[in-house]
């Protein structure tokens, strides 16, 4: 982070927070197959790259963001179409905590910077 950088090293952060936000609604929405809900959820996080978090959070970031990729690369899948089916369901917990424990740190980092906006000056 660089020093009085006014958005503690989230590139965008309202518009990262939106995004993990409905990435996890939709994994808890229950509405459609696992596979379904990941591919929907994964698709909502596609406009962000690791560098848009603070360094300290980047990993786990990089772990989310690259799973797409990692399934083209495995499986051959094309552009259009990702295999989350073929994921064991161990990788399905752990693709689906990773969203969710993202989307906790993003809270809990931004929680000064969101306490500042709602609540200026502790009023």
């Amino acid at each position: 982070m660089i020093p009085g950088d006014p958005n503690s090293g989230w590139s965008d952060p309202i518009g990262t927070f939106i995004s993990l936000q409905l990435a996890v609604r939709i994994l808890a929405s229950g509405e459609a197959p696992r596979k379904v809900r990941l591919d929907e959820a994964v698709s909502a996080l596609t406009s962000l790259i690791p560098q848009h978090f603070p360094k300290a959070i980047r990993k786990r970031a990089e772990r989310v963001l690259s799973v797409r990729e990692k399934l083209r690369r495995d499986h051959g899948s094309n552009l259009g179409s990702f295999p989350f089916d073929l994921l064991k369901p161990k990788e399905c917990t752990a693709l689906i905590q990773d969203i969710q424990s993202l989307y906790e740190t993003c809270i809990f980092d931004m929680t000064k910077e969101i306490k500042d906006i709602v609540r200026p000056n502790n009023e």
